[in-house]
């Protein structure tokens, strides 16, 4: 089966092949390793068709997922020819979508998904892959169905919002679902059960693109106390709210665990940012701190967290006490050698 999955929405787009993954998954727990990612950039022709055409390890299934092909296949052009070069630079791509299209090349446990962003229909790549291909188009969502979509979101994340606040943080993030998704779920931590309204929404999203709350919460991760420390009471002289500065925190260790997952499951780099709500330039900077990481350690690192929410609701410790031993202890949990190259959650 042969796959071609591109759009403006890349959340869609992902989202499908998050889909198709699971479907062959739940039929083969082998799957994860008889799956490759490859850099459709840098790709040749050749290395297409022995990745594509090989035979699954031990396994029923193997999963081929090519980032950015048509994109940048697109690109080249018949009629640009040097003259030292004189074959057309497209045709060992169609000779490929040709042993690609051809039962007798492709083995039936492949399954190659083509992954794309906006493309125009006249890409020269478009019209060689698309004939051999089950193409599907995911256009941005906006008015009744990105309400539907948010409202899910919602559901998932258990978590209320005002009819205000649902304007309010479409109004400042729509169409973008990969900033809709970790904002819903940012605010869930942050509400504890209560209704998401307006006000909320407007305190929150403007934090999360503040640099002063991303040096305390960076350096929590690092496990560099003394400058955690500083960030946090300055923080809270200046008026932050402790249960907003822990849900920041929530968010930290949440963007660690998705990174950490998605490098598990071989996704590529912009899935892995998107996923995470970390820019994708900076997906290098986070991998490398999850990888320091141990699952153990992000357990207890969560555990950790929620113990501090929950000895403020019992009365047990005021929040500001609560919210400085937390810190004290989060940075404890760091890996030694855990200091990223520069600040990275945004």
């Amino acid at each position: 089966m042969i796959h071609l999955l591109h759009g403006k929405d890349d959340y869609q787009v992902h989202g499908a092949v998050r889909a198709i993954r699971d479907g062959l998954a739940q039929s083969d727990d082998m799957l994860d390793s008889n799956t490759v990612v490859l850099d459709g950039r840098t790709i040749t022709p050749l290395e297409l068709l022995e990745h594509s055409t090989a035979i699954p390890f031990l396994a029923e299934n193997r999963l081929v997922i090519v980032e950015g092909l048509l994109s940048s296949v697109g690109g080249l052009k018949s009629g640009r020819r040097k003259k030292s070069d004189p074959d057309d630079p497209l045709e060992p791509w169609r000779s490929a979508a040709k042993q690609l299209g051809d039962k007798a090349t492709m083995p039936e446990t492949t399954t190659l998904i083509f992954v794309e962003g906006e493309i125009a229909k006249n890409n020269s790549a478009f019209t060689i892959f698309a004939p051999i291909s089950h193409t599907r188009e995911f256009a941005a969502l906006d008015g009744a169905e990105l309400r539907k979509w948010l409202r899910e979101a919602e559901k998932t994340e258990k978590v209320t919002f005002s009819e205000r606040g649902e304007q309010a943080l479409l109004s400042a993030l729509a169409p973008d679902l990969w900033a809709l998704k970790n904002a819903v779920a940012m605010l869930a931590t942050y509400a504890g059960g209560e209704t998401v309204d307006e006000k909320l929404v407007s305190e929150l999203v403007t934090a999360t693109d503040d640099p002063k709350f991303w040096t305390m919460t960076d350096a929590v991760v690092a496990g560099q106390e003394r400058k955690a420390l500083g960030a946090l009471r300055r923080l809270l002289v200046d008026g932050a709210a402790p249960v907003m500065l822990s849900s920041m925190l929530v968010r930290q260790y949440r963007q660690l665990a998705i990174v950490k997952d998605m490098r598990d499951r071989r996704a590529g780099q912009d899935e892995t940012g998107r996923a995470a709500g970390v820019p994708s330039f900076k997906v290098d900077d986070v991998s490398a701190l999850a990888s320091r990481y141990s699952w153990p350690q992000i357990r207890r690192a969560y555990d950790r967290l929620l113990e501090a929410d929950l000895s403020v609701k019992r009365g047990l410790q005021d929040d500001e006490s609560a919210l400085q031993l937390l810190v004290h202890e989060l940075c404890a949990m760091a890996p030694k050698g855990a200091a990223p190259r520069a600040a990275y959650a945004r």
